[in-house]
């Protein structure tokens, strides 16, 4: 093990470069000593530890001038010195560079492993990308905002999102995202919250795109149990695998664009409200907001009154309960899929009857009382 540990670090440009470097000076300081002997009682070029300082002095042309040759040889080789000084400084110049380089290379390639922490990860690519960045911005204001996306897109189509998108920390993982080496190089279990997507290129041919949101999802709670996972699925019929495999959030792709259809025709009031709070364009947007600890125990009203005094309006209070079961979750489905996400959630050591739960009350009665824990959404 030593030996092949002392093969690596020999082997290493930057540790020759340094131990060439080393040897001239050595060698370099050695021979001025012999051809620089001092006369009797003088401190001279010979001395001591003198030889060794001239040569890196020499080597890295800083000349000081306290020393120098006297002799044709000292001179001679203080002039060789000096070309090969020049070049190895070069040398371990362009080697040190090369590394950041080479390190910046790889991660606009994505491959290299993330340090990052408390972050957002977006999983897969589709059109919905880049009106999320854009919302998270907004969101976000003048918070920093660290995203790390992990896809097969080409380097040039990240390169542009990127550049089009300023003000954000974006980091780059290249693969799979189901893949667990992929999500940790991603460092997902130190990241904030994971978002997955359904890729646009995933068809029947090559797969459901919600079979990929599900094992991702599973994959991640599998490693990084603590983690927030928002997962989008296309199908219905995928709720309970989705559920199956713990995802904190489900967002489900026909439920919105079926309610604002329907409200455009019945109430086009109602779709056209919702739209603008939604959009990007406008100032007033959603917002969370923690509930003063004066409130805990007084009606609704007297929140909705404070919010309302400063200029927000409050549409619901929610609250996340710990260890609730989840029976009704696991329902009587015996497919292979659902046997397989219930094995490897218990592999993992995860309780079955254990989860949170998000509990949202929109626009209670007046009398409601505001509980321990519960924070606000309001119109800002």
């Amino acid at each position: 093990m030593m030996v092949i540990l002392f093969k690596k670090i020999f082997q290493n440009p930057f540790t020759q470069i340094i131990g060439t470097i080393f040897f001239v000076m050595l060698l370099g300081g050695w021979l001025i000593s012999q051809f620089e002997i001092a006369p009797n009682g003088e401190d001279g070029l010979s001395e001591g530890m003198n030889p060794f300082w001239w040569a890196i002095v020499t080597m890295t042309t800083v000349g000081y001038g306290d020393f120098s040759p006297k002799t044709f040889e000292g001179r001679i080789l203080a002039i060789i010195i000096m070309f090969v000084g020049i070049s190895l400084t070069a040398l371990l110049t362009a080697t040190v560079s090369s590394i950041f380089v080479a390190k910046r290379i790889r991660e606009d390639k994505g491959l290299e492993i993330l340090k990052i922490s408390d972050h957002i990860v977006i999983c897969g690519w589709n059109s919905l990308v880049d009106n999320i960045i854009d919302s998270l911005q907004k969101m976000y204001e003048n918070k920093k905002l660290n995203i790390v996306l992990i896809n097969n897109q080409n380097d040039e189509i990240i390169s542009t999102f990127r550049n089009s998108h300023k003000g954000i920390n974006f980091k780059f993982v290249k693969g799979d995202f189901t893949r667990e080496p992929i999500l940790d190089k991603a460092n997902v279990k130190k990241a904030k919250t994971v978002v997955i997507l359904p890729s646009d290129y995933l068809t029947k041919s090559t797969g459901h795109p919600d079979e990929k949101t599900i094992f991702a999802t599973l994959t991640i709670k599998t490693s990084a149990p603590n983690c927030k996972v928002i997962a989008f699925i296309v199908d219905r019929e995928n709720l309970t695998h989705i559920k199956r495999a713990n995802a904190d959030e489900i967002v489900l792709s026909d439920d919105f664009s079926s309610y604002m259809v329907a409200s455009s025709v019945v109430e086009p009031g109602v779709s056209r409200t919702v739209e603008n709070l939604m959009s990007l364009k406008t100032k007033s947007i959603f917002k969370q907001l923690d509930i003063p600890d004066t409130f805990i125990g007084k009606s609704y009203n007297s929140l909705f009154n404070y919010f309302k005094k400063m200029g927000l309006i409050l549409i619901s209070v929610y609250s996340e309960d710990e260890k609730i079961g989840i029976g009704e979750i696991l329902s009587s489905d015996t497919s292979a899929l659902d046997h397989f996400i219930e094995k490897k959630l218990k592999d993992a050591g995860h309780s079955l009857a254990e989860e949170n739960k998000m509990n949202v009350i929109v626009n209670p009665k007046e009398e409601y009382i505001i509980k321990e824990n519960e924070k606000a959404i309001v119109i800002k």
